[in-house]
Order: structure tokens, then sequence, then C-alpha cells
């Protein structure tokens, strides 16, 4: 190929390619005309909606302006009847204000709503804490405990007889109790209050509780209170609670046991702390040697022992007992259970919750309680 061809194909393909980049020039001019007016769409889009929204405020602040609520006062003055009596256009002025007008309309006022439920009241478990604690796997226990020991030891001459010391026993069985409750609640309610199931549960995981620290001293056959569970300590010969304490203490103690609590109604204590010497004296009894407190003033100690406070004690009762007198064992802790399948609660949209716990107060050492009538006490003369 001649020099001259080879300009001649050089120059075509310039010129092919300079034909293509001007395609390429007028596309990205026309793509971009094409942006520009997308742009400005978007632009004009954007200040209607501003326009729009600042039209919704002004509105919304009319509207705000027009529910609020007037006082009974701003509603009779501003009656077409008292506003012609001021202008002294009538001789009387009447007008008629709804009784519902503070809230009539009002939309923009809202009620406040507190976290959570205000509770109830719940018993302080006071007893609980003091009793031992055992576990077991069965319906029913089996224990034998100690009926009668004399104590026969003593200094023998040698080649005399040795005295013989007696032993009994007995075998004692408590049945396993079960304690349980229910309510029913509604679906809805569950549903619309998560802080409602926790405040049942709680609920009723105290109420059960509550009831087994009943059962502890008061049940009529393993509780302390029963007959045979305790040493009954005549007030005979005591002339205050202050005396007949004093009384259970030592018999406890002359038992070879020791004594760690004394446990009484809030109501009795009450009386005992107020009690004055006499009537020219104001000094409360109880300061003057017999109660101190310890625990920044929180517990008090009747004789050097712990008073502990409980509504499940019966008022007018006292008792006196030894940790080691007794043991209540566990055989199912305190459980809280939903049932949807009980009764019509299907057809009533209804859940049934249960707490239950199953366990037996076993008094192993009745001569360790010793329990007093206050109200047989007789006053000094």
């Amino acid at each position: 190929m001649s020099i001259e061809e080879i300009k001649t194909a050089l120059a075509t393909k310039h010129a092919e390619i300079e034909k293509k980049l001007d395609a390429v020039n007028e596309a990205s001019e026309a793509q971009g005309a094409e942006y520009k007016a997308k742009v400005g769409e978007l632009d004009l889009a954007i200040k209607e909606l501003n326009d729009q929204i600042r039209d919704l405020a002004q509105k919304h602040d009319i509207s705000h302006e027009k529910a609020e609520a007037k006082t009974f006062g701003q509603e009779v003055l501003e009656s077409a009847g008292i506003k012609s009596f001021l202008a002294g256009e009538r001789t009387k002025g009447v007008t008629e204000v709804k009784n519902t007008i503070l809230n009539s309309g009002n939309t923009v006022s809202r009620h406040d709503q507190l976290a959570g439920v205000v509770s109830g009241a719940f018993r302080n478990l006071t007893v609980m804490p003091t009793v031992q604690k055992g576990s077991t796997s069965s319906n029913i226990i089996y224990y034998s405990r100690e009926l009668a020991y004399t104590n026969a030891a003593a200094i023998t001459a040698e080649g005399a007889d040795k005295p013989e010391s007696t032993l009994t026993f007995e075998e004692v069985s408590t049945a396993v109790k079960t304690i349980p409750t229910f309510i029913r609640v509604s679906k809805q309610a569950l549903d619309d209050s998560t802080f409602l199931a926790s405040y049942i549960d709680r609920r009723l995981r105290h109420g059960v509780n509550t009831a087994v620290e009943n059962y502890i001293i008061n049940d009529t056959t393993d509780g302390w209170l029963a007959v045979g569970n305790n040493t009954v300590v005549s007030p005979l010969l005591t002339t205050d609670i202050y005396g007949l304490a004093a009384k259970m203490k030592y018999a406890v103690i002359a038992a070879d046991y020791e004594a760690d609590y004394f446990y009484m109604n809030p109501a009795d204590w009450e009386k005992a702390e107020t009690t004055r010497r006499s009537t020219s004296d104001g000094a409360f009894v109880a300061a003057s040697g017999a109660v101190t407190y310890v625990n920044n003033g929180l517990t008090p100690l009747l004789w050097g022992l712990p008073v502990v406070l409980s509504n499940n004690v019966p008022e007018g009762t006292m008792i006196c007992k030894s940790a080691d007198a007794d043991m209540y064992a566990d055989r199912m802790a305190t459980t809280v259970e939903m049932f949807e399948q009980d009764g019509d609660n299907v057809t009533k949209n209804l859940v049934t919750v249960r707490a239950e716990t199953r366990g037996a107060e076993l008094v192993m050492t009745p001569a360790a309680i010793a329990t007093g009538d206050i109200t047989a006490i007789t006053a000094p003369a």
C-alpha cells in the first residue's frame, strides 16, 4: 500500500470517529436536558408539598384553638343573653351552659396514665425465715421423735448397782399438704397489659406463701398451736405480758432447748410497747429493761430475744420457740400456671391462673415450743 492510500484510509477513519463523537455529544445533551427537566419537576413538587404542609399546620392551629375547653365563667360571659344584658339591651340576662362543658368537644386533652398497678397490701412474711427448711419427694413423711427421757446418771458407790436411764420414742407421720388458689382473668386483659400478668403472679404467690405461714402456726394437726405440739405455760403468778414472756422463755430453757424467738400478733405487741408503769408514772414499762431495739430500731428484743410480728399469730396468744423445734419440708415450691382449657374458659375467653405449693410442717420437739394466753393474765390489784 502506498503512502497516499494510507493517508486516505486514515482520513476515512478519522471522519468516522468524529461522526460517532458528534452522535455521543448530541445524546449527552439530550439526556442533560431531560435530567434538568426532571430536576425542575422535582423542585416544583417539593414546593407544592411544602405549601400543603404549611396549610395543614395553619388549619391545625385553628382547630386547636377551637378545641380549647372554656371554663363555666367564660361560657356565661360570652353567651348572647349575657352580652345583651351587659350592653343594656335587656333587663335580665339568661344563658344555658351544659354541665359537661369542661371537656365537651375537646379532642386535645388526654388523661394521664400511671405505669403499672397500684398494689394492695402484702402481709409481711416474717415466720418462714425463722423456720428450718427441708425437702421431701413423697406424699407422707414418717419420723421418730423422742417421747420421754429420764436421765438417771449419778455417782455410784463401788460395787453398787448402776442407775438405769429410760428413753422412749414415738413414730409420727405427717401428710404433705397442698395449698392452692386460683383466679380467672380475661385473655384481653392479659393481652392489653404486660404488667398485669407479672402482678397476678406476684399476688398469687404471696397469697399461697401467706397460707403456708398460717398452716405452720395454726394447723390443728401439724401447726405449732396444735394440741400436743407445744408446752402450754400458765400465766399464773404473772401480772403482765413481760412476766409471761419471761416464764415462757425459761420454760423452753428448762426443757434443755435454746429459746430463739418470740412470736406475737402486732396488736398485742402494740399494747406491750405502750403500757405505762402506772397512772402516776408516764414511763413505759418496756423502757425499764424488758425491751430493747436493734437494727436501727426496726427489730425489738423482748428479754433478749427477737420479737417476730405476724398477723398469722392469733391475737391474745404468744409463742416462744427454739429454732430446732421444727422443720418445714418442701414437696413442691410455689408455682404459678395458666390454663385456657378449664370449665367454660374457651367460650368466655378466660384464662385460669393457679398458684400452688406442697409441703409439710414437722414439729419434732414439742417441748421446744412454749405458748401462753395473754388474755388470761391477771392484772395486779
